[in-house]
């Protein structure tokens, strides 16, 4: 059986964390990060690699899950100084699953795509 693809994982609070434990629990490496350091550590335990910031999971893996709390966390995620987009590679798979403001959604898309970048807007709701 050939290995399964490394999963990027931003935002480990109470939706990202048992997602992010299913994807390793069904054989997929994680290279994981969130702002909060502590909530890293039991995926870490699980196996997940953990890395210091979004631009760092970029760096990683080319499909890329975000769950963030806000509009403002995606912007910041996403463009900000140590965001995915610093250092996304072209082809990379960007789903988010964060319940934001669809012209927030949006406006990721399009940053996305002039990075050569594929972005969904995948929310969910507790």
């Amino acid at each position: 059986m050939a290995s399964k693809t490394p999963v990027g994982f931003i935002g480990l609070g109470n939706m990202g964390s048992p997602m992010a434990k299913n994807l390793i629990k069904n054989g997929y490496p994680v290279i994981a990060t969130d702002v909060f350091p502590e909530s890293c550590k039991e995926l870490q335990d699980m196996g997940a690699q953990v890395v210091d910031s979004p631009a760092d999971v970029a760096e990683k893996a080319d499909r890329i899950i975000t769950m963030l709390p806000s509009s403002p966390n995606v912007i910041e995620v996403y463009t900000g100084p140590n965001g995915i987009l610093k250092k996304v590679k072209k082809g990379t798979l960007l789903v988010d699953s964060s319940t934001i403001d669809p012209a927030v959604a949006k406006e990721m898309a399009v940053a996305a795509e002039k990075m050569g970048a594929v972005f969904m807007d995948a929310p969910v709701s507790g």
